[in-house]
């Protein structure tokens, strides 16, 4: 199940990746679409991050972090389409910019969770 659930979130990187290019694409400064691909693609590393470090576990901590992975990747990878998709407009960037933070604090909670658990069942 971990692998599946890693999968899925590298996919709907990538799928985020390409809708932030593509919603780029007319920008002139390569350097502002590029610092925008690496801010949208930085919350699902630190998502990776998180599963990578309850793989190891197969407590139910684990499968509820498992199950939530794919959802945040592909709810984060609809918004992306739907504002890249959609006609440009004078604030296109905002959906790029706030939703990364938001995907950050599901994966601090995501963290946080992971890292109660384990403590708990250490002791």
């Amino acid at each position: 199940m971990w692998i599946a659930s890693r999968v899925f979130v590298v996919l709907c990187a990538l799928g985020s990746l390409a809708c932030t290019l593509y919603a780029g694409h007319h920008n002139r400064s390569i350097l502002l679409v590029g610092m925008f691909a690496v801010w949208v693609v930085a919350p699902f590393l630190g998502l990776l991050g998180v599963l990578r470090g309850v793989e190891r576990g197969s407590g139910p901590a684990a499968k509820v972090l498992h199950l939530i992975a794919p959802i945040l990747g592909f709810a984060a990878l609809g918004l992306y389409a739907a504002f890249a998709l959609r006609p440009p407009a004078r604030n296109a960037a905002a959906p790029f910019l706030i939703l990364p933070i938001c995907s950050w604090a599901v994966v601090a909670c995501m963290f946080l969770f992971a890292r109660s658990k384990r403590t708990k069942n250490s002791r």
